[in-house]
């Protein structure tokens, strides 16, 4: 998490370049009178905004606007959402290169809360490769109402990109800066509506990524399932064959659940046909550790992979992504439990 102020820039830039997508989102919502819903058309008052920021800073801003073709509630946001953001940054950076002109400092993408951290993580690892940051940013209160944050928010993700231009993606919001592959949404309503809920640790060497493989023609979706006392085996089970590219185990403490024969018989089988079982804490500290406890060893001997400290939203974003590519058992679990981007603080303890 690093805290960047609204009202400082420490690098001596002639002028900050970047491309702008609006997704979204509260940002730009108007109430139609059914309740809040996202409106097209606000690049004016994007531009508006971006004013106020070169007449606080005095550094000129070059900015290309561009909106989905369906700006949508991020409730609605799902992988075919991020797909289709990820290309239009690789789209809008292809038409810079090929037009021959300077490339941006930096893309900033202005999303819903509601997911934003699911996006952003997902996004870490799909525009790995991208030389320059990527920031997302929104609001809690919508552009022109009482209280509005959605205009310091967007100040916050240009100066993030003026003050630390360093490649990578990161959500900018309230007074913070946070990694994407770190952060989670914890309120609804406060300005600081994010944390970074676990340490940031970059591997040292290159970022590693299984993208020279061969990629699935159509990827196997992938989900999350949180354990609770009570829950029905029928549940798991569903949830194992509906999402069969992978389910992301929401577990207790060390990585624990109620584990009836029932429950581990149907990970066991779910595994034994491909669908890999990642299995995360849902505390906001600590890591999981299979060998710990009997129920983590019983879903250590049905296949499931331990995921270390990631975030419920990293994790489900790395098994996404890796379920785009066409990896055997071995491979994936080896991915998995490795920190490609920081999402992990050190290669689980029982994977």
């Amino acid at each position: 998490m690093t805290d960047i102020a609204c009202d400082t820039v420490t690098l001596d830039l002639a002028i900050l370049r970047v491309e702008i997508l609006y997704t979204g989102g509260t940002f730009g919502m108007v109430d139609g009178g059914d309740g809040l819903r996202p409106r097209t058309g606000i690049g004016g008052d994007v531009a508006d905004l971006i004013d106020a920021y070169t007449d606080r800073f005095g550094i000129p801003v070059e900015f290309r606007y561009r909106e989905l073709e369906h700006v949508i509630d991020s409730a609605h946001a799902g992988p075919d959402t991020v797909g289709v953001i990820a290309e239009q940054v690789r789209a809008a950076l292809r038409v810079t290169r090929s037009e021959g002109g300077t490339p941006p400092d930096g893309v900033i993408l202005i999303h819903g809360t509601d997911t934003m951290a699911y996006t952003g993580a997902r996004l870490a690892f799909e525009l790995h490769d991208l030389a320059i940051p990527v920031v997302l940013t929104g609001a809690q209160i919508p552009l022109g109402q009482p209280g509005s944050d959605a205009g310091e928010n967007l100040l916050l993700a240009l100066n993030s990109i003026a003050t630390q231009p360093a490649s990578g993606t990161f959500i900018a919001f309230g007074s913070r800066l946070h990694p994407a592959v770190r952060a989670s949404k914890r309120s609804s309503h406060d300005r600081d509506g994010f944390v970074t809920v676990r340490p940031h640790t970059p591997p040292p060497g290159p970022i590693a990524s299984p993208d020279t493989g061969a990629k699935a023609e159509t990827p196997s979706p992938v989900g999350l399932f949180t354990v609770f006392p009570g829950m029905d085996t029928d549940l798991l089970d569903a949830a194992l064959r509906i999402y069969h590219g992978g389910v992301v185990l929401e577990c207790y403490g060390a990585g624990t659940m109620p584990a009836s024969a029932a429950a581990i018989d149907a990970i066991r089988k779910a595994t034994g046909r491909g669908t890999p079982v990642v299995v995360i804490t849902h505390c906001d500290s600590g890591s999981v550790d299979l060998s710990l406890y009997q129920p983590g060893r019983a879903l250590l001997a049905a296949g499931a992979i331990g995921g270390g400290d990631m975030t419920r939203e990293a994790a489900l974003a790395k098994l996404g992504h890796l379920a785009g590519f066409e990896l055997t058992a071995a491979e994936l679990r080896r991915w998995m439990t490795s920190n490609l981007l920081g999402e992990l603080t050190e290669s689980p303890a029982s994977h």
